[in-house]
């Protein structure tokens, strides 16, 4: 069984970094240091870390997925959905679906899904997902496993396609290990342990070094099945590429809180179940409006047409009501499990 510190160690030094790392580069007991502190589930930050996010953030951010697909053996990164805060009409340009060349198709909705009985997935004809409990309280003190789960149980049971389970694994971060399979490089990948993976809050620099911005909330990985000479699979002959396995994070600087109220904070269950929402297969969806004034001012007012919970942003409106875009993109991925 690896420690928390050893697997951070890996995360550093060979992970998402993709450079090399020295010895004195390592994480040590003797320095001030990054390590995960389970008394008080926080972490710390030292220069083996900054270190880190400054040499990764030099590269750009498709160069950096490609390199970590280049250690990935039976799956590669697809796609990534970064959800950002949208708070100007320059938001309406920001990119937030980004696919992989060589690894998905443009589509996600239509390009890609789980189906049941792959035996890559055990035979299952359910879905699963697991929580990280210790990262699952944010920086600010918003304990969120239990959003975590009633957002996937919108999922479930709240759409017109309820006929698929989706289950929560037992999971233990000190027997198992980091569940990621970004995060984990160095040694054999730890994860995935389900096919949808909450990593939890992670600290910003890692958003950074993926190249996501400032504003971003949170992310889903979307990972494919490959086949021996690494090109994506359709082993059902569905005509979609066969989803291997999710992994989330959300971003801990960001102000959560459980409802959004507040100005300039963000609702944990909003942004959960968009993501949660990736993780079952479903893409962006509305176009953003912004309002101007008869002088052509912005008046601060952003709107989607239509609302939905796969709005591309997030736009300081707690959403946590499936929408019908929402339900119909839900059922033409699963409107015919488990018999396809």
């Amino acid at each position: 069984m690896k420690t928390i510190k050893s697997i951070l160690t890996l995360a550093v030094c060979a992970g998402v970094a993709l450079t090399s790392c020295s010895e004195d580069q390592k994480l040590n007991t003797n320095q001030e240091q990054t390590v995960y502190n389970k008394k008080d589930l926080k972490f710390s930050y030292g220069n083996a870390f900054e270190s880190f996010a400054k040499n990764t953030k030099k590269k750009h951010r498709l160069q950096v997925f490609q390199d970590i697909n280049e250690t990935l053996d039976g799956y590669r990164i697809a796609q990534v959905e970064i959800y950002d805060v949208a708070k100007s009409p320059e938001a309406i340009d920001n990119v937030t679906v980004i696919p992989i060349p060589d690894a998905s198709s443009n589509e996600y909705r239509t390009g890609f899904r789980f189906f049941p009985n792959d035996p890559r997935r055990n035979g299952r004809d359910n879905l699963t997902y697991i929580t990280v409990s210790e990262f699952s309280t944010s920086a600010n003190g918003v304990a969120s496993e239990q959003i975590f789960d009633d957002m996937y149980a919108v999922w479930e049971n709240e759409t017109n396609c309820n006929n698929v389970s989706i289950d929560k694994q037992d999971f233990s971060l000190d027997i198992n290990g980091l569940p990621s399979s970004i995060l984990s490089f160095g040694d054999e990948p730890l994860g995935p342990f389900a096919d949808n993976n909450i990593i939890g809050y992670i600290p910003s620099f890692l958003f950074d070094a993926i190249g996501a911005s400032a504003s971003t909330l949170a992310v889903t990985f979307t990972f494919a099945f490959t086949d021996e000479n690494g090109v994506s699979t359709d082993i059902n002959g569905d005509g979609k590429i066969d989803t291997s396995h999710t992994e989330i994070w959300f971003n801990d600087s960001v102000n959560w809180s459980n409802d959004g109220l507040e100005p300039g904070s963000v609702d944990v269950a909003s942004v959960a179940l968009h993501e949660f929402g990736h993780s079952v297969g479903l893409d962006h969806s509305g176009t953003l409006l912004a309002t101007f004034d008869n002088d052509g001012q912005f008046t601060g007012e952003l709107n989607y047409v239509p609302t939905n919970v796969m709005n591309p942003a997030y736009i300081e409106k707690p959403k946590r009501d499936l929408a019908g875009d929402d339900n119909a993109i839900y059922c033409e991925n699963f409107s015919a499990w488990p018999y396809y």
